[in-house]
This record gives structure tokens, C-alpha cells and sequence, in this order.
């Protein structure tokens, strides 16, 4: 009779745990290892865990091809040059890529090393591309068409005033082509290209969205990964130096986007959603002493998962403030979210991709009839989510692969260095920079 195997909400469940300590592999998995030379008890948890992971993984990034894929052929590439066609491609591929590298991880589980180039690399480029679509210009990737600029009210005025009326009297119906023989050709043209810059960054919504997944999974996963290692072997220390490092980055990314962004939305709630949520892992850094000791005990490591809950209820009351304004506030005249999908700014965008060529005109036009920035259901909103969730896991994946073999290159190093003749010359050089900080042999605080 063949041992039983873990059940599907199993792995679900051991892909977003954090302890890894206590994840239990199967009794068939335990055979598996075993017959491929895995027997330590913790290498054991590590390699059922990042199956569980990868299985998880890999049926968010196939969604997430799949959605790709659906919006590709329902938005047709028409509005693209040649080279925004290759760029969609590009991305395309780079996004199959990733259910094939967690594919090839799964099967590979009992030897994770053999899978973990590939994923790293498939992640690689997944993260690279979306900088590249969003640093090319627009009118690189998109049809842009020129037209004449509206004339603001308020050089019409100046300019109209300069003119002569017209035959019956009336210079109401002066139209710009007229305005722009009177007004300076160096101000028409800058005032052509701001707004052929408004243009350009209306239409490179679709690049921020591919962008921001790949950005935004980033530092949470290199925290998840460290902290997962941290986890698994709590006598290392390394995992929880990086981890202690690490966790600032993500609030100090936040805060620039929220200074600019607060000047349109002035909403307590997104300042406090924001700080709270993109803050939370601050916890590990304050509490730092927990991670960057080696946690012998049972009682010690237990400490850990005391911060861990601290991260979860701040990241919590980030989000609930956060979904309150999102709900709730509206930046320039416009909610963020709406229910209507016609309304929608990511709709009106959406349907001038569809013409071979864009004006300054159809952007204001778009934007006058418009109520909300996003519509609830688009597909474009959904596929973000699940993309972000998929690269999440895989970025988790990645990071706890690369901390786990520095943790072990760190041991080595060590293990060897204190074989080595200079081991004493080298503890006289620490001790000496210790005092440097502080009182000899005082602990880090």
C-alpha cells in the first residue's frame, strides 16, 4: 500500500506558512527524499515546503499567462509599432516562462538545486522587461498621432486681444491655427510638447501595470525569503541580518511615492494606510535582537513568531485603511474605483488603443467623460493581482534559495576560518572593532 501523499490544501497551507520549522513532510514525500539521499529532518522540511511553493506558484503564474495571453488577443496589437509588438511578445514569453520554471521545480523537488537556475532566471526576466516597456518612449511602442494643441483661456485672451476682429465684428470664434500666427512660436512649442507629454503618460498605463507586480513583490519577497530561513535553521544569524536590513527598504520605497502622491489625494487614510501597511515589517528591524542571534531553544525561537503576528495585525490595519480609501476618496474629481465600467479612465484608454492613431483631443475628451480612475471587474485589474501574487511566490521562492546557500557559504567560511592558523588574529581585529560601538563582548541591541 503506497504512504499516504499531502493533500492539496496541505500545500496550499505550507506555501504561505512562515515557520518552516514545523512544516512536516508527507510519509511518501519522506520516502521520496529519502531514496534521493535527503534524509536531515530540516533538509527534508525545506524541500517539501519549496514544492508546496512552487505547486502554489505555478498555478498562479499559469493564470496569470492566461490572462495575459486573453487581454493580448482581445486588445490585438494594432495600436502597437514594431517594436511595441516585439516588446508584447517579449513580455508574453518572459510570462510563460515562469509556470515552466515552477513546473520544472516541482519535479525536480527532491533535488532543488537542479530547478533553481531556471527559476531564477525566468524571474530575472519577467522583472527586467516591464523597465524596459516603461522606459522606452510612448511613441516608441504606441501609434501617438499629432494634432494642433487647444490654446489655454488665458493666452487666447492675450492673443486675441492683439488680433483684429473679424469681418462681422466677432473674434469669438478665433480658432488656434489664427491664435498661433500672433502668439511666440518658442511657447506654442513648448506648450505642444507638454502636452504630447500628457499624451505619452496617459497611454503608458498598460507599462505601469506590467511594472508594478514586478516592483512591488520584490522586497516582501526577500523578507518572506529570509524570514523563512530564519525559520528553518534559527541558529544562523545571516538570514536575520538580511532580514533586519531588508525590511526598512520597503517603507522608505513607499514614502517617496506617497509624498508625491498625497499632493493629489490629501486622504488621511491613504497616508496612514500606506505607513502602517508598507511599515509593518519594521517590527523585524526593531526587534531586531530576535533575529540576528542564534535562536537555540524552544522558548527563543518562539520569539520570532511573536514579531511574525505583530507584521500580520499592522499589515492588516494598512490594508483596512487602505481599502477605506480606496472606496471612499476621490483624486482630482475622480474615484479611485468605480462600478461603471463605460465611466472608467482605464476603459476610455483602452478604447482609443483601439484607433491607429491618438490625439491630444481624445485624451481630454476620455478624461471629461470619465468618473473613476479604475473599473472594479476590468481585467487588467484582476490580471495585476494575480500577477503580483504569482511573482510574490516565486520572488519568495528565489530569495529563499540564494539566503539558504549563502547561509550555508557563510557556515563553511566560518567553519573553515576557524580551522585556520589566523583565526586568533582575526578574533583580536574584531574584539578591537567591537569597542569601535561599544563596550567589548555587550550585545547588539
Amino acid at each position: 500500500m503506497p504512504a499516504p501523499a499531502a493533500s492539496p490544501l496541505t500545500h496550499v497551507a505550507r506555501a504561505f506558512a512562515w515557520n518552516l520549522g514545523k512544516v512536516t513532510p508527507s510519509p511518501a514525500e519522506s520516502e521520496s527524499l529519502a531514496a534521493a539521499g535527503v534524509t536531515d529532518p530540516t533538509a527534508q522540511r525545506y524541500a517539501a515546503w519549496r514544492r508546496s511553493l512552487l505547486g502554489v506558484a505555478l498555478a498562479a503564474t499559469t493564470v496569470a499567462f492566461a490572462l495575459a495571453a486573453l487581454d493580448l488577443v482581445r486588445g490585438g496589437l494594432g495600436e502597437f509599432t514594431k517594436l511595441g509588438v516585439g516588446l508584447e511578445l517579449a513580455w508574453l514569453a518572459a510570462t510563460a516562462a515562469l509556470p515552466v520554471a515552477c513546473a520544472t521545480g516541482v519535479l525536480s523537488w527532491t533535488r532543488p538545486g537542479r530547478g533553481a537556475g531556471l527559476l531564477a532566471a525566468a524571474w530575472a526576466a519577467a522583472f527586467v522587461l516591464p523597465f524596459v516597456y516603461a522606459l522606452l518612449p510612448v511613441s516608441a511602442i504606441y501609434h501617438v498621432g499629432a494634432a494642433h494643441p487647444p490654446v489655454p483661456a488665458a493666452v487666447a485672451t492675450v492673443a486675441k486681444a492683439a488680433m483684429p476682429a473679424d469681418d462681422d465684428g466677432d473674434d469669438s470664434e478665433t480658432d488656434a491655427p489664427a491664435l498661433a500666427a500672433v502668439l511666440d512660436p518658442a511657447a506654442l512649442e513648448k506648450l505642444e510638447a507638454m502636452q504630447e507629454l500628457a499624451v505619452e503618460f496617459v497611454m503608458s498605463g498598460g507599462g505601469y501595470l506590467l511594472l508594478l507586480p514586478a516592483v512591488l513583490s520584490l522586497i516582501p519577497g526577500a523578507v518572506n525569503g529570509c524570514l523563512r530561513v530564519k525559520a528553518l535553521l534559527p541558529a544562523a544569524q545571516l538570514p536575520g541580518w538580511l532580514l533586519v536590513c531588508a525590511a526598512p527598504a520597503f517603507l522608505l520605497f513607499w514614502a517617496v511615492i506617497l509624498v508625491v502622491v498625497n499632493h493629489a489625494a490629501r486622504s488621511p487614510l491613504l497616508v496612514f494606510g500606506v505607513l502602517l501597511w508598507a511599515g509593518a515589517p519594521i517590527w523585524y528591524s526593531l526587534r531586531g535582537r530576535v533575529f540576528v542571534r542564534s535562536q537555540l531553544s524552544v522558548t527563543d525561537t518562539a520569539k520570532i513568531g511573536g514579531v511574525k503576528r505583530l507584521v500580520l495585525l499592522t499589515t492588516l490595519l494598512g490594508v483596512g485603511l487602505l481599502l477605506g480609501f480606496v472606496l471612499t476618496a476621490k483624486v482630482a474629481g475622480l474615484k479611485v474605483v468605480g462600478f461603471e465600467r463605460a465611466k472608467a479612465v482605464t476603459t476610455k484608454i483602452e478604447e482609443l488603443g483601439e484607433d491607429d492613431e491618438v490625439s491630444v483631443e481624445d485624451v481630454q475628451v476620455a478624461l471629461a467623460e470619465s468618473k473613476s480612475f479604475v473599473y472594479a471587474f476590468d481585467l487588467s485589474v484582476w490580471r495585476a493581482a494575480v500577477d503580483f501574487l504569482a511573482k510574490l511566490l516565486v520572488v519568495t521562492a528565489v530569495f529563499a534559495d540564494l539566503v539558504l546557500r549563502a547561509t550555508v557559504a557563510a557556515w563553511r567560511n566560518d567553519r573553515a576560518l576557524r580551522a585556520s592558523a589566523g583565526a586568533a588574529d582575526y578574533d583580536a581585529t574584531a574584539a578591537a572593532t567591537e569597542r569601535l560601538f561599544g563596550a567589548p563582548g555587550s550585545p547588539v541591541q
